[in-house]
């Protein structure tokens, strides 16, 4: 039986998203062939630590730039919908099935926003009617205001 020569792999830095090997900035093992042929597209540089130092900041602030502007659009989006739930009351008063984070939750789903509970600042429950404002942190020190009407 012959021995299968160990194949060398080598240290690439994505300088760019790329499917079925990584995100941009992310360091990756490469195949020699891959990589002659990565470096000829500009994809991707040998990841040495001279160039890390120099290049990796670089790409995170670029990263969170992309990331704070989508959070941004997601920001302007929330606060242009308006999510109505019904408040059932009952003859002395007493509410039943009060608003929660969980209802505020699956109603941003129904819109296709992905919030978590974390995210939302509501203290409590709701259980007046009429229309208040919810602060929903999105991160990256975004803040946004849901509106939300009790009827």
């Amino acid at each position: 039986m012959k021995k299968r020569k160990k194949e060398k792999r080598i240290p690439v830095l994505l300088l760019e998203d790329l499917p079925n090997l990584g995100q941009k900035g992310e360091v990756v093992l490469v195949k020699p062939g891959f990589y002659r042929y990565l470096i000829s597209q500009n994809k991707v540089i040998l990841a040495t630590k001279e160039k890390l130092k120099e290049i990796k900041p670089l790409l995170l602030e670029e990263k969170t730039k992309e990331r704070k502007k989508s959070l941004e659009e997601i920001k302007k989006e929330i606060e242009n919908i308006v999510l109505e739930f019904e408040l059932k009351i009952g003859p002395q008063g007493q509410v039943f099935n009060p608003i929660t984070k969980e209802k505020i939750i699956q109603k941003l789903k129904e819109k296709n926003f992905n919030i978590s509970r974390q995210q939302i600042d509501l203290k409590g429950k709701l259980t007046q009617k009429g229309e208040c404002l919810v602060n929903i942190n999105l991160g990256y020190n975004i803040h946004a205001k849901l509106r939300i009407v009790i009827k």
